[in-house]
């Protein structure tokens, strides 16, 4: 099958979305050029892309409606990184590049799924929405493609080893890749034919200085120290080793045992393992044991110098090299194409991994489920918010006020708690509860006013970090307007609306992302060591107010039949909203209105994924849930909304991988030693 478009169409018949014909090139260079770095060297001397690749040097190009597997085996075959797809009329729609094949086969993606479902599923990282921020003209400085490359990489939501590069008439001219980059700084002929006759360049005229000065600079200079170089075990499968790749967003991580170091993989190894129908679940000794070792040597001294490293990856058409210290097997780190294409001191610490806020935005979950935001009209009783909250089973409302200069405020299930217990009126108005400054209350609000543009991850470490020592938890994010505090409120965004977020999330990588993918329940419970207690005698009010003083908001009751319940701010709503005294014993409560087969409904098991109980929260709207111990059947923990929300916060703080830099320090410098 031979795997190439026929005949290409301009740019300009994509549509809005994209840069057309009819953009001019000053406009194009706008459009795709980074900041300038002050101070920063030219290393490639006013080298431009027409002048690196010619017209038509198109290498591997596919079509829509190829599948993935086919696509895999042609980027392969080719020794391209990166490859433009078309649809049926020729148009360029995107890249498919090694980290989309990774990603898909991280995903599970089978090899017949279709390049188009793929760019569909949203996990594309150089779709037809990205492809402004990665097309550029021939006329365009290699200088700004590398710092088209820094601003990519620092966003991290698209391709950053790659553009796509049209003539001003928008057709096709080739894609440019950052070995493409590295290979333009050790040909003599391309700076000669750039510039004089001659294959010295004349360093006194701006902008054309040959970049020998850089690249007599030392691999050590740019490169991946030991503490940024990611490591995993030979007993990891394909699977595993693939999400560290994906989760530090490095292109590269080594296999190391208690011996040494043995093996490489980068997203190349996962491209020909995804192209050969491997399965996902191998271990990766297996199959590097099995790898026919065709591209060479990649060990490179700290000491050599750029041009060294530029010279042998090129010779052996590899992205990725092991650094090891001069005469010596003993690994200090990794050095990459991208390193070298940027290769001054001023850009590369950007490109180190951090931590990125992961999961769907505040924003779009609380407009899927914009229906879930109760409001409360002005006036409205304390019953009747009572009423409003325990129908639509949220655990706040937006209140309108009669204050102008502040039309709405949050009124929360803890507060209605609070009303009830202290003995206020059901039918006492719910802002003037609100506006009492008589009744204790908590030194700040029970919830923070946030941009729709926060993601799940960070709304988690925002619940988290609001209240302050001694203080009643976060439970609520109110989410702006489009215009600010000043645009009204989107909605409010709850504990279980973060669990909502979490068990709706599809791909695995974004689930790893959050932390949550490997944790168990038993992790994020709490224990019933800190678990409130009360009796079955206790009023409603004992009841309601060891939550209160315990600052918590479920309380294990255990009945004299071994049974259980949970008491919660939701049971205060729905006695308030049905009249309930709040001297009603919590047994005479709970005795018509539930029994075992509702109290099952919370019971989950400690070694349940913390994905599953998220799931499970969201499909029977429970706060709360019950841990249950599967030797004894009883009660050992409570994990409510608000712990996971804990649990996900925690693990973004934490590095899940094991750094080189790491190894060396904890089991010595054998562990780092190439064999």
């Amino acid at each position: 099958m031979e795997l190439k478009v026929e005949a290409d169409r301009p740019s300009s018949e994509r549509g809005d979305e994209t840069m057309g014909a009819a953009t001019s090139t000053a406009a194009v260079g706008e459009a795709v050029r980074a900041p300038a770095t002050k101070g920063v060297e030219d290393v490639f001397g006013g080298l431009t892309v027409g002048q690196l690749i010619a017209p038509g040097s198109v290498g591997c190009k596919l079509l829509l409606h190829y599948d993935l597997g086919d696509a895999a085996s042609a980027l392969h075959a080719s020794g391209k990184t990166a490859a433009a797809v078309a649809d049926g009329d020729g148009i360029v729609v995107g890249l498919l590049t090694e980290n989309d094949v990774m990603r898909a086969f991280f995903e599970g993606a089978l090899v017949t799924s279709r390049l188009d479902a793929w760019f569909d599923s949203g996990m594309a990282r150089a779709s037809d929405l990205a492809m402004r921020r990665l097309t550029v003209r021939p006329s365009t400085p290699l200088s700004e493609i590398a710092e088209r490359m820094v601003s990519n990489a620092l966003a991290g939501n698209c391709a950053c080893h790659h553009v796509l590069v049209e003539d001003d008439a928008g057709h096709l001219w080739g894609v440019l890749s950052a070995l493409d980059m590295v290979q333009a700084l050790i040909r003599p002929e391309t700076w000669a034919d750039s510039s004089t006759p001659s294959n010295q360049k004349d360093c006194s005229k701006p902008g054309m200085k040959a970049p020998w000065a850089t690249l007599s600079m030392s691999v050590k200079d740019v490169m991946k120290s030991r503490d940024d170089v990611f490591t995993c075990p030979p007993t990891n499968t394909m699977k595993e080793v693939l999400k560290v790749l994906l989760m530090t967003k490095q292109n590269s991580a080594l296999v190391v045992d208690a011996h040494g170091i043995y093996g490489i993989v980068t997203p190349r190894d996962a491209v020909k393992a995804f192209a050969d129908g491997e399965e996902s679940s191998e271990i990766i000794a297996d199959w590097l044991a099995k790898k026919q070792q065709a591209s060479g040597p990649r060990l490179i001294e700290s000491t050599a110098s750029l041009a060294d490293a530029a010279a042998l990856m090129t010779a052996n058409g590899v992205n990725h090299l092991v650094v090891v210290l001069p005469g010596t097997l003993e690994a200090v780190g990794t050095v990459s194409s991208l390193d070298l294409a940027l290769c001054d001191k001023a850009r590369t610490p950007l490109l180190r991994s951090t931590a990125q806020a992961a999961g769907p935005t505040v924003g779009e979950l609380v407009s899927q489920q914009w229906h879930l935001t109760a409001v409360c009209n002005q006036g409205a009783t304390l019953r009747e918010a009572a009423c409003l909250l325990f129908a639509s089973g949220r655990t706040s409302t937006a209140l309108a006020l009669s204050d102008e200069a502040a039309p709405l405020r949050l009124l929360t299930e803890n507060d209605i708690m609070r009303a009830y217990v202290y003995g206020w009126e059901p039918d006492a108005t719910a802002e003037s509860w609100l506006v009492a400054k008589l009744i204790p209350r908590c030194s700040i609000p029970q919830h923070v006013l946030v941009p729709p543009s926060v993601r799940l991850t960070e709304a988690a470490w925002l619940m988290l970090k609001a209240p302050k020592p001694g203080i009643d938890a976060c439970h609520h994010l109110v989410v702006k307007g489009a215009k600010g505090s000043e645009g009204g409120w989107l909605g409010v965004f709850s504990a279980l609306d973060l669990a909502r977020g979490l068990a709706a999330i599809g791909s695995e990588l974004e689930a790893a992302r959050t932390g949550a993918d490997q944790t168990r329940v038993r992790a994020a419970m709490k224990t019933l060591e800190v678990v409130p207690t009360c009796k079955p005698a206790n009023t409603l009010r004992q009841a309601f107010s060891t939550l209160i003083d315990s600052r918590q908001n479920a309380a294990l009751v255990t009945n004299d039949d071994g049974s259980h319940n949970l008491v919660t701010p939701r049971c205060c709503l729905q006695a308030l909203a049905e009249g309930v005294s709040a001297d009603c014993t919590v047994v005479d409560f709970y005795g018509p209105r539930g029994g075992p087969a509702e109290e099952a409904l919370r019971e989950v098991a400690p070694e349940l994924p913390l994905l599953d109980a998220a799931a499970v929260m969201t499909e029977r709207t429970l706060h709360h849930l019950v841990v249950m111990d599967p030797k004894t059947s009883r009660p050992m923990g409570v994990l409510s909304s608000l712990d996971v929300a804990r649990a996900i916060a925690s693990m973004q703080s934490q590095r899940p991988f094991a750094s080189l830099g790491w190894l060396w320090a904890c089991k010595g410098p054998s562990t780092c030693t190439v064999w």
